[in-house]
């Protein structure tokens, strides 16, 4: 079994799994429910508040449509999903619909495992310009439309302005520049006891990859370059913005961190940090256990702004009958209406994925009573996508391993990344 599973994490082999299951295997199973209805598989990874929500909107398209049943299957987590559905492509049992990230669909593409959108309903192009450009742009592979986006974040600054208050900082000012984040971080920082030990950091995070990458781009690197198929992200932009994080957790203790998890965010409701870093969608999960002033910003500037955008696409699955693709597809056209996209991005903190969406009155009322919603919004101006190769998860480990390293003081910021791209030549190639 362990060989097995490793074989299946093996990008270039599950591609030609994937192509031999699709010439070589049947479909999978044509389910039908006693009284006819059709019944269309959808695998997700939504769990608790956001699974709520989801299922919510599930049942309310099942009762509006008595002829069909979309049949809510969540795996409890990401990694859970993508592994069963290179399991259930090889068994020749998929689902009809499922979330997947964009790494996933480039691995389902190689065996032609997913139907083209554009080809399935030609009249929904007059849609996407209404949808957010960015989110179009990582939807289409080779000219094809391959997925609609699905649940959508980035990440933002989310800080205490009660600590700002006491530090004598304007709270309605958080930092804009890379500069001012460090000066702010240190004033914020305290020992409150005079033990000699910081009791209140100025900023604190986790999720080191997805940091660092925004970093980066904000100094002007870039991660990849797709016609050499070459790795950037150890350049000098990349190596300043790796010994920015280093420096100002190591020199100028103005931040700690953690290896993994999301204690950043329990630190932050206790009120032992004054910044942290987190999706918009944490709002969901923090709310109420915030009994303070806070506030939401965008992430800091070097040369230019840039955040990177979270989350999975949705996608349907070429061996379902003609039938259950028609059904999935009416589920996804109902589920990412303008009013249904509204109600998903308030419901659950993800960002709209359409821009009629801010023009809804219930969207005017959200900005107008919680001014800081807007923030995720904007900051799509600024957003990107990381590389969707199927081999990019594996290299993207490797840069939060170089990362913790550096921050650890194991080695240098550029030695630690010149590492994580030798690795990353030896995965993709």
């Amino acid at each position: 079994m362990k060989h097995f599973i490793s074989f299946l994490r093996t990008g270039l082999i599950i591609q030609l799994l994937l192509v031999f299951c699709f010439f070589g295997c049947s479909g999978g199973t044509d389910e039908k429910a006693k009284d006819g209805k059709i019944i269309v598989r959808f695998w997700h990874a939504m769990g608790g508040p956001l699974g709520e929500v989801l299922d919510s909107m599930i049942d309310e398209f099942n009762a509006e449509h008595p002829e069909w049943f979309i049949k809510s299957e969540s795996m409890g987590s990401y990694d859970a999903l993508k592994q069963k559905i290179l399991a259930s492509i090889v068994a020749h049992n998929q689902p009809d619909m499922a979330q997947a990230y964009e790494a996933w669909i480039s691995t389902l593409l190689g065996g032609d495992a997913l139907v083209d959108l554009g080809e399935l309903d030609p009249s929904f192009k007059k849609e996407l310009d209404d949808f957010f450009p960015i989110f179009i742009e990582d939807s289409i592979y080779n000219g094809r439309l391959m997925s609609l986006p699905f649940n959508k974040s980035l990440p933002i600054i989310y800080y205490n302005k009660d600590l700002f208050r006491r530090a004598g900082l304007d709270p309605e000012e958080p930092p804009q520049t890379w500069e001012e984040f460090v000066s702010v971080a240190k004033q914020l920082t305290r020992d409150l006891n005079g033990d000699g030990k910081v009791d209140l950091w100025g900023f604190e995070f986790t999720d080191h990859a997805t940091l660092f990458e925004c970093l980066l781009i904000q100094n002007g690197g870039k991660l990849f370059d797709r016609e050499s198929r070459t790795m950037l992200f150890n350049s000098p932009e990349g190596v300043e913005a790796l010994q920015y994080l280093v420096d100002m957790v190591r020199k100028d203790r103005a931040a700690d961190f953690y290896l993994a998890g999301y204690q950043h965010q329990v630190d932050f409701a206790a009120e032992k940090v004054a910044m942290i870093v987190a999706s918009c969608v944490s709002r969901t999960f923090m709310a109420k256990q915030l009994k303070f002033d806070w506030g939401l910003a965008p992430l800091m500037r070097k040369k230019q702004r840039g955040s990177m955008v979270y989350g999975t696409n949705i996608v349907i699955f070429s061996r379902s009958s003609s039938e259950k693709q028609r059904v999935a597809w009416e589920f996804i056209k109902w589920f990412t209406s303008t009013a249904n996209a509204a109600r998903w991005a308030l419901n659950t903190g993800y960002v709209p994925i359409r821009k009629s969406v801010l023009n809804l009155p219930i969207m005017l009322e959200e900005f107008r009573d919680t001014p800081s919603s807007l923030v995720p919004i904007e900051e799509l101006d600024h957003a990107f996508f990381e590389p969707r190769f199927s081999q990019w998860l594996r290299i993207r480990d490797y840069i939060g391993d170089a990362v913790k390293e550096a921050l650890l003081g194991k080695t240098t910021p550029s030695e630690a990344l010149n590492k994580a791209v030798r690795k990353g030549e030896l995965w993709l190639n």
